[in-house]
Protein backbone atom coordinates (compact mmCIF):
# COMPACT_ATOMS: atom_id res chain seq x y z
CA UNK A 1 0.00 0.00 0.00
CA UNK A 2 1.34 3.72 -0.99
CA UNK A 3 -1.30 5.51 1.53
CA UNK A 4 -1.92 8.46 -1.26
CA UNK A 5 -4.26 10.18 0.06
CA UNK A 6 -2.56 9.82 4.18
CA UNK A 7 0.32 11.10 2.94
CA UNK A 8 -1.23 14.04 0.91
CA UNK A 9 -3.39 15.30 4.12
CA UNK A 10 -0.02 14.69 6.18
CA UNK A 11 1.55 17.25 3.95
CA UNK A 12 -1.46 19.25 3.57
CA UNK A 13 -2.01 18.83 0.02
CA UNK A 14 -4.84 18.18 -2.19
CA UNK A 15 -5.52 14.53 -1.60
CA UNK A 16 -7.01 14.44 -5.33
CA UNK A 17 -10.30 13.06 -4.02
CA UNK A 18 -13.81 13.81 -3.56
CA UNK A 19 -14.17 15.45 -0.43
CA UNK A 20 -16.42 13.23 1.45
CA UNK A 21 -13.54 9.78 0.87
CA UNK A 22 -10.83 12.18 1.30
CA UNK A 23 -12.25 12.64 4.63
CA UNK A 24 -11.91 8.67 5.58
CA UNK A 25 -8.50 8.94 5.60
CA UNK A 26 -6.11 10.05 8.66
CA UNK A 27 -4.12 12.78 8.95
CA UNK A 28 -1.05 10.84 10.44
CA UNK A 29 0.44 7.77 10.61
CA UNK A 30 1.70 5.47 13.53
CA UNK A 31 4.25 3.09 13.96
CA UNK A 32 3.72 -0.58 13.80
CA UNK A 33 5.52 -3.78 13.08
CA UNK A 34 5.46 -3.05 9.34
CA UNK A 35 6.35 0.65 9.65
CA UNK A 36 4.08 3.57 9.34
CA UNK A 37 0.57 2.87 8.65
CA UNK A 38 -2.51 5.27 9.08
CA UNK A 39 -3.58 6.61 12.46
CA UNK A 40 -7.02 3.89 13.50
CA UNK A 41 -5.78 1.08 11.08
CA UNK A 42 -4.71 -1.69 12.54
CA UNK A 43 -2.43 -4.98 11.87
CA UNK A 44 -3.96 -8.67 12.16
CA UNK A 45 -2.91 -11.80 11.62
CA UNK A 46 -4.50 -13.82 8.91
CA UNK A 47 -5.39 -16.17 11.49
CA UNK A 48 -7.60 -13.23 13.44
CA UNK A 49 -9.36 -12.40 10.13
CA UNK A 50 -10.45 -15.59 9.14
CA UNK A 51 -13.53 -17.70 10.01
CA UNK A 52 -11.84 -20.87 8.22
CA UNK A 53 -8.18 -21.75 7.12
CA UNK A 54 -7.58 -25.24 5.73
CA UNK A 55 -7.11 -27.08 2.82
CA UNK A 56 -8.42 -29.08 1.01
CA UNK A 57 -9.42 -32.98 0.98
CA UNK A 58 -7.74 -35.92 -1.65
CA UNK A 59 -10.87 -36.39 -3.94
CA UNK A 60 -12.14 -39.49 -5.50
CA UNK A 61 -12.46 -38.67 -9.27
CA UNK A 62 -15.34 -39.83 -11.31
CA UNK A 63 -15.76 -38.70 -14.52
CA UNK A 64 -19.53 -37.55 -14.62
CA UNK A 65 -21.24 -36.29 -11.86
CA UNK A 66 -20.83 -35.37 -8.22
CA UNK A 67 -19.41 -32.18 -7.80
CA UNK A 68 -16.62 -29.35 -9.17
CA UNK A 69 -12.76 -29.47 -7.80
CA UNK A 70 -10.39 -27.31 -8.27
CA UNK A 71 -7.00 -27.39 -8.31
CA UNK A 72 -4.11 -25.59 -8.53
CA UNK A 73 -4.45 -24.93 -12.29
CA UNK A 74 -7.41 -23.30 -12.21
CA UNK A 75 -5.73 -21.01 -9.70
CA UNK A 76 -3.96 -18.03 -12.01
CA UNK A 77 -3.64 -14.41 -12.95
CA UNK A 78 -5.64 -13.95 -10.09
CA UNK A 79 -8.92 -16.01 -11.88
CA UNK A 80 -10.56 -18.91 -11.34
CA UNK A 81 -10.62 -21.10 -14.19
CA UNK A 82 -13.28 -23.61 -13.16
CA UNK A 83 -13.05 -25.43 -17.05
CA UNK A 84 -9.67 -26.79 -15.41
CA UNK A 85 -10.96 -28.62 -12.59
CA UNK A 86 -12.54 -32.12 -12.50
CA UNK A 87 -14.98 -34.07 -10.48
CA UNK A 88 -15.52 -35.64 -7.17
CA UNK A 89 -17.45 -39.01 -5.83
CA UNK A 90 -19.15 -37.51 -3.28
CA UNK A 91 -20.32 -41.29 -2.61
CA UNK A 92 -16.57 -42.56 -1.75
CA UNK A 93 -15.42 -38.97 0.24
CA UNK A 94 -18.42 -36.60 1.95
CA UNK A 95 -17.53 -32.92 1.43
CA UNK A 96 -19.39 -31.87 4.12
CA UNK A 97 -18.25 -28.21 5.30
CA UNK A 98 -15.84 -28.25 2.44
CA UNK A 99 -18.23 -26.69 -0.19
CA UNK A 100 -16.53 -22.69 -1.68
CA UNK A 101 -18.30 -20.01 -0.65
CA UNK A 102 -18.89 -16.28 -2.59
CA UNK A 103 -15.55 -14.75 -1.27
CA UNK A 104 -13.45 -17.75 -0.42
CA UNK A 105 -9.59 -16.85 -1.27
CA UNK A 106 -7.91 -20.01 -2.62
CA UNK A 107 -4.17 -20.34 -2.26
CA UNK A 108 -1.89 -22.73 -4.18
CA UNK A 109 -0.13 -24.58 -1.28
CA UNK A 110 2.30 -26.89 -2.87
CA UNK A 111 5.24 -27.07 -5.78
CA UNK A 112 8.15 -24.37 -6.71
CA UNK A 113 6.10 -22.27 -9.58
CA UNK A 114 2.56 -22.49 -8.40
CA UNK A 115 2.98 -21.96 -4.97
CA UNK A 116 1.80 -18.76 -3.35
CA UNK A 117 -0.61 -18.09 -6.42
CA UNK A 118 -3.70 -16.27 -5.35
CA UNK A 119 -7.56 -16.08 -6.65
CA UNK A 120 -10.94 -15.52 -5.16
CA UNK A 121 -14.21 -16.87 -5.95
CA UNK A 122 -16.87 -14.20 -6.63
CA UNK A 123 -19.32 -16.23 -8.05
CA UNK A 124 -20.43 -19.95 -8.67
CA UNK A 125 -22.09 -21.64 -10.80
CA UNK A 126 -22.52 -24.95 -8.44
CA UNK A 127 -21.26 -27.04 -5.57
CA UNK A 128 -17.45 -26.46 -5.86
CA UNK A 129 -14.87 -27.87 -3.28
CA UNK A 130 -10.51 -27.74 -3.96
CA UNK A 131 -8.11 -30.49 -4.15
CA UNK A 132 -5.65 -30.89 -0.98
CA UNK A 133 -2.96 -28.63 -3.00
CA UNK A 134 -5.18 -25.62 -2.62
CA UNK A 135 -5.92 -23.86 0.70
CA UNK A 136 -9.02 -22.03 1.34
CA UNK A 137 -9.31 -18.76 3.10
CA UNK A 138 -12.47 -17.02 4.21
CA UNK A 139 -12.86 -13.96 6.39
CA UNK A 140 -14.65 -13.52 9.01
CA UNK A 141 -16.48 -10.44 8.03
CA UNK A 142 -15.25 -8.68 11.40
CA UNK A 143 -12.05 -7.63 11.29
CA UNK A 144 -12.03 -6.95 7.38
CA UNK A 145 -14.07 -7.68 4.10
CA UNK A 146 -13.92 -10.83 2.15
CA UNK A 147 -13.53 -8.22 -0.54
CA UNK A 148 -10.72 -6.35 0.62
CA UNK A 149 -9.04 -9.12 2.10
CA UNK A 150 -9.14 -10.72 -1.25
CA UNK A 151 -7.80 -8.40 -3.07
CA UNK A 152 -4.80 -7.75 -0.57
CA UNK A 153 -3.73 -11.41 -0.83
CA UNK A 154 -4.28 -11.71 -4.51
CA UNK A 155 -1.60 -8.48 -4.27
CA UNK A 156 1.08 -10.32 -2.55
CA UNK A 157 1.60 -13.50 -4.21
CA UNK A 158 5.50 -13.26 -4.26
CA UNK A 159 5.60 -12.68 -0.80
CA UNK A 160 3.10 -15.69 -0.04
CA UNK A 161 5.36 -17.77 -2.40
CA UNK A 162 8.68 -17.11 0.21
CA UNK A 163 6.49 -18.93 3.06
CA UNK A 164 7.30 -22.45 1.35
CA UNK A 165 9.35 -24.87 3.18
CA UNK A 166 10.88 -27.84 2.11
CA UNK A 167 13.10 -29.03 -1.30
CA UNK A 168 12.74 -28.37 -4.46
CA UNK A 169 9.75 -29.70 -5.93
CA UNK A 170 8.38 -30.42 -2.50
CA UNK A 171 7.68 -27.04 -0.74
CA UNK A 172 4.46 -26.79 0.84
CA UNK A 173 2.75 -23.91 2.52
CA UNK A 174 1.73 -25.08 5.85
CA UNK A 175 -1.66 -23.46 7.03
CA UNK A 176 0.32 -22.31 10.40
CA UNK A 177 2.56 -19.93 8.17
CA UNK A 178 0.14 -18.47 6.35
CA UNK A 179 -2.08 -17.99 9.03
CA UNK A 180 0.57 -15.85 10.83
CA UNK A 181 0.86 -13.69 7.44
CA UNK A 182 0.31 -9.77 9.04
CA UNK A 183 -2.37 -8.22 7.54
CA UNK A 184 -3.16 -4.01 7.35
CA UNK A 185 -6.53 -3.79 7.75
CA UNK A 186 -8.01 0.33 7.30
CA UNK A 187 -11.11 1.12 9.13
CA UNK A 188 -14.02 -0.24 8.67
CA UNK A 189 -15.77 3.41 7.09
CA UNK A 190 -12.92 2.97 4.56
CA UNK A 191 -13.63 -0.87 4.01
CA UNK A 192 -17.58 -0.02 3.33
CA UNK A 193 -16.84 2.52 1.17
CA UNK A 194 -14.06 0.38 -0.89
CA UNK A 195 -16.96 -2.26 -1.24
CA UNK A 196 -19.84 0.08 -2.73
CA UNK A 197 -17.57 1.40 -5.26
CA UNK A 198 -15.24 -1.80 -5.98
CA UNK A 199 -17.67 -5.01 -5.55
CA UNK A 200 -20.07 -3.79 -8.37
CA UNK A 201 -17.32 -4.18 -10.72
CA UNK A 202 -16.21 -7.75 -9.54
CA UNK A 203 -19.56 -8.44 -9.43
CA UNK A 204 -20.28 -7.64 -13.34
CA UNK A 205 -17.28 -9.12 -14.14
CA UNK A 206 -18.29 -12.10 -12.78
CA UNK A 207 -21.40 -12.46 -14.42
CA UNK A 208 -19.75 -11.69 -17.77
CA UNK A 209 -17.42 -14.41 -17.48
CA UNK A 210 -20.68 -16.43 -16.37
CA UNK A 211 -22.04 -15.64 -19.87
CA UNK A 212 -18.91 -16.50 -21.64
CA UNK A 213 -19.23 -19.91 -20.16
CA UNK A 214 -22.18 -20.32 -21.24
CA UNK A 215 -21.63 -19.15 -24.94
CA UNK A 216 -18.42 -21.41 -24.78
CA UNK A 217 -20.35 -24.22 -23.71
CA UNK A 218 -23.29 -23.81 -26.36
CA UNK A 219 -20.59 -23.33 -29.00
CA UNK A 220 -18.96 -26.25 -28.93
CA UNK A 221 -21.91 -28.15 -28.38
CA UNK A 222 -23.28 -27.07 -32.06
CA UNK A 223 -20.48 -27.12 -33.91
CA UNK A 224 -19.50 -30.39 -34.30
CA UNK A 225 -23.13 -31.09 -35.35
CA UNK A 226 -23.35 -27.82 -38.05
CA UNK A 227 -19.50 -29.26 -39.12
CA UNK A 228 -21.02 -32.85 -39.57
CA UNK A 229 -24.56 -31.51 -40.97
CA UNK A 230 -26.37 -32.42 -37.91
CA UNK A 231 -27.85 -29.11 -37.73
CA UNK A 232 -28.26 -26.84 -40.45
CA UNK A 233 -28.98 -23.24 -40.47
CA UNK A 234 -31.10 -22.42 -43.77
CA UNK A 235 -30.64 -18.89 -43.64
CA UNK A 236 -26.90 -17.68 -42.75
CA UNK A 237 -27.26 -14.10 -43.83
CA UNK A 238 -30.39 -13.83 -41.86
CA UNK A 239 -28.75 -15.13 -38.65
CA UNK A 240 -25.77 -13.00 -38.99
CA UNK A 241 -28.00 -9.85 -39.19
CA UNK A 242 -29.50 -11.23 -36.00
CA UNK A 243 -26.69 -11.18 -34.43
CA UNK A 244 -24.89 -8.24 -35.26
Amino acid sequence: MDYDPVHARVAGRDPALPKPLAALFPDSFVESELGGIPKGWAIKSLDELTSYLNRGISPAYVEDGGVLVLNQKCVRDGRVDTAKGRRHDTGKKSITGRTLLSGDILVNSTGVGTLGRVAQIVDLDEDTIVDSHVTVVRADGTGTTWNFLGLALCAREAEIETLGEGSTGQTELSRSRLGRLPVITPGSRVLAEFDRLCLPLRKKVATNERSTRTLASVRDTLLPKLISGEVRVTDPERVIRERT
